[in-house]
């Protein structure tokens, strides 16, 4: 019986959605474009290119095309050999 419900476990588990490189960075993309909002801002990046930038990337992120990217045990990053 504990087999089985190992085994159900781990179904489920990779049922879960994978979480992006930015949600494991900053919590969620909503916090990563806030602070990327902030330093807009702040003029710490660039206003004109860093808005574009951050539309790309928020479509890669909505997208999932972050499929080829993997952590190491140890978290950090890792993109999969293509």
């Amino acid at each position: 019986m504990r087999s089985l419900l190992t085994r159900v476990a781990k179904l489920e588990a990779a049922r879960v959605a994978p979480k992006s490189p930015f949600e494991v960075a900053y919590g969620s993309f909503g916090a990563f474009e806030e602070k990327v909002s902030a330093d807009i801002a702040a003029r710490k990046l660039d206003g004109t290119d860093a808005p574009l930038v951050l539309n790309a990337v928020r479509n890669w992120h909505r997208d999932m095309l972050w499929s080829g990217f993997r952590y190491h045990n140890n978290g950090q990053p890792q993109y999969a050999a293509r």
